[in-house]
């Protein structure tokens, strides 16, 4: 499994992947972050969103589509939470993977998303690859 930077690179790549409708979360919020109480239905959804929305993004546009999709995923996960059995490493790679999509400018490019990964650093890196194991086994239904 890639990271949800690589796996907005992908799609877009790609030309998308395909997932369904939307969902809301009233979560609450324990010690200023995120949620930590999200369901696994909605944790996941926000994914399946994530993945419908990029594949709607022309992959020859300029990036301003895919940017605009991504931020708005990132808020909307930020919003969600996670479900409380996420472990903090992997959890600390999701917000890793969110404050590098919310620090994206809005003029960047489709390569400078493809590429967004490759800005983390190497203990970053090790929190988003356990992000990509916990989606994986938490979302399995995401490719």
């Amino acid at each position: 499994m890639r990271t949800a930077l690589t796996i907005a690179g992908f799609a877009l790549a790609m030309g998308g992947l395909v997932g369904c409708g939307g969902s809301d979360s009233g979560g609450s919020d324990s010690g200023g972050g995120m949620p930590t109480d999200a369901s696994t239905s909605e944790f996941c959804q926000n994914f399946k969103d994530l993945t419908t929305d990029l594949g709607k993004v022309d992959p020859e546009g300029d990036g301003a589509d895919a940017v605009s999709a991504l931020k708005d995923a990132a808020d909307q996960m930020e919003s969600t939470g996670t479900p409380s059995d996420i472990p903090d490493e992997a959890r600390s790679g999701l917000e890793v993977t969110l404050q590098a999509i919310q620090g994206l400018p809005d003029d960047a490019t489709l390569d400078d998303i493809t590429n967004l990964e490759k800005t983390l650093s190497d203990a970053e890196q090790k929190d988003a690859d356990a992000f990509d194991t916990y989606l994986q086994d938490t979302c399995p239904d995401l490719g």
